[in-house]
């Protein structure tokens, strides 16, 4: 399943850990409970971690994630590069062009099928311009 969602004009923070819970929340609701979670924004994964006090603008959300991350069994929560993420980043692109949510189980972009596939078997794309 991959989603996208216009939050507005919000901060770069609060977008993106509505993001985390928003996905972690479908997510537990088709029933996954292991979560292998990778973020680029090292800021809001050492908040959830519990590593360094919360921005008071985003502690909220972030006590909504550790809840959902309480609810997952054996899961991680990983900072990758953004290069790493293209996905992601595909997808906030997808995110910025809409007035709502989007929400799909068959990736239908063949361009985000690709970066999916690719990631499945452990290849490195490089970013390209949209």
């Amino acid at each position: 399943m991959a989603g996208a969602c216009n939050y507005g004009h919000t901060i770069v923070s609060m977008a993106e850990s509505r993001a985390l819970r928003d996905g972690m929340e479908a997510t537990l609701n088709t029933r996954y409970s292991t979560l292998d979670v990778e973020g680029d924004n090292s800021l809001l994964i050492v908040a959830v971690k519990g590593e360094i006090g919360m921005p008071w603008r985003i502690k909220i959300v972030i006590n909504d994630i550790q809840q959902l991350f309480k609810q997952a069994s054996n899961s991680k929560l990983l900072h990758v590069y953004r290069e790493a993420n293209l996905a992601a980043d595909w997808l906030s692109k997808l995110g910025h062009s809409t007035t709502g949510t989007w929400t799909n189980v068959d990736y239908g972009s063949a361009d985000l099928r690709l970066i999916v596939n690719e990631d499945r078997i452990g290849r490195s794309l490089v970013r390209r311009e949209a």
